[in-house]
């Protein structure tokens, strides 16, 4: 990704309230055992950079005063109110640096997929895998091919090929991803159908036991006379 130029922030550049005036964002740069750094972004650079998909999973080349910053995302910072975007985390980043990063799981050949054209549904668990890298080995997605799953079939984090030296966050499990379950408005329809029906039967029966009682009182009244 090109460079994209940001300013270091100090006691001349004014507050952050007077920045986001301005049209700049303020934010920090952290890691790599050295100082902090201060910055501040145009809002439409940011925006433009969080409008790629993959905002937290990219390394971007900044430009801070002519000093050039590999940085990872890490947070955004919203005002509580208006939504506004206030302040933002970068962590800067070497080649080799190890990052955690969530990525998106992508499911392939959906329309050809046994288990779906059978009727049954895509149940997503994660559409994010949380893994550890490289900074330079971060991958823009996971895939899984559904071509021969069926119904009741279960996709875990085994059954997805990583790239060399990528590994999920979780170590202790074989998590699941997805699973291909079956489907479940029929079933629901025949559970309202039933609930009206037996609901319907029950008003029913209170009226007739209604009218019974009304004939009562009307024989009770009659004897009494």
């Amino acid at each position: 990704m090109s460079d994209f130029k940001a300013i270091e922030r100090n006691k001349d550049i004014g507050s952050n309230h007077s920045l986001l005036m301005k049209g700049l964002v303020p934010g920090i740069i952290y890691g790599k055992g050295t100082e902090p750094k201060k910055i501040a972004l145009e809002d439409k650079i940011l925006k433009k950079l969080m409008g790629t998909g993959s905002f937290y999973s990219t390394i971007i080349d900044l430009d801070v005063d002519g000093k050039k910053e590999k940085i990872l995302p890490k947070q955004l910072q919203y005002h509580p109110v208006s939504d506004r975007l206030i302040h933002f985390d970068f962590l800067r980043v070497q080649e080799n640096t190890k990052v955690n990063v969530e990525i998106p799981v992508e499911f392939l050949n959906q329309d050809k997929c046994p288990g779906l054209k059978k009727g049954g549904v895509l149940n997503t668990v994660r559409r994010l895998v949380e893994l550890t890298c490289n900074a330079n080995n971060i991958p823009s997605k996971l895939e899984f091919d559904l071509i021969e799953s069926e119904i009741g079939d279960a996709v875990k984090i085994s059954n997805i090929q990583l790239p060399e030296g990528v590994a999920p966050t979780i170590s202790d499990r074989d998590f699941v991803i997805a699973t291909l379950v079956p489907p479940t408005v029929e079933v629901e329809t025949k559970t309202e159908e039933t609930t009206e029906e037996g609901a319907a039967e029950g008003g029913e029966e209170k009226s007739e036991e209604k009218k019974e009682e009304s004939s009562d009182n009307k024989e009770e009244n009659k004897e009494s006379k």
